[in-house]
């Protein structure tokens, strides 16, 4: 199972009494191939960011994980304003109580393997 941010990050939110929240962010990023390089060294410099898939054509699947949902408004237009991105669509949302995140990331791991989801066709 992949090792999410949220255990490198103090997401508790004081002023939430349930002990703060996670919210786990899926984005399809369209780059001009010849961008993918500076595109992916800028993510990488941004902590919140993953890049989980990609294609040559550029095509790339993101994850963002950031404890205020307003932030991932503000990081879709950031994207948008790389240099060479051509479009965003954000294309999943969840929102996790961090008391609860491992159970339910270790839920989902669990039926994703009890049930694979086969994808066809190209990214």
């Amino acid at each position: 199972m992949r090792e999410h941010h949220y255990r490198d990050r103090d997401y508790n939110d004081p002023a939430a009494g349930d002990g703060g929240t996670l919210h786990i962010a899926s984005l399809l990023v369209h780059v001009r191939p010849e961008r993918i390089p500076m595109v992916s060294a800028w993510v990488d410099s941004c902590p919140e960011l993953e890049i989980h898939l990609g294609s040559e054509e550029g095509k790339l699947v993101m994850v963002l994980e950031t404890s205020d949902h307003h932030f991932i408004n503000t990081m879709i237009e950031t994207i948008k304003d790389q240099q060479g991105v051509l479009n965003v669509a954000m294309v999943y949302h969840e929102e996790l109580k961090l008391s609860e995140v491992d159970h339910v990331l270790e839920e989902q791991a669990a039926d994703a393997d009890a049930q694979p989801v086969k994808i066809e066709g190209e990214l």
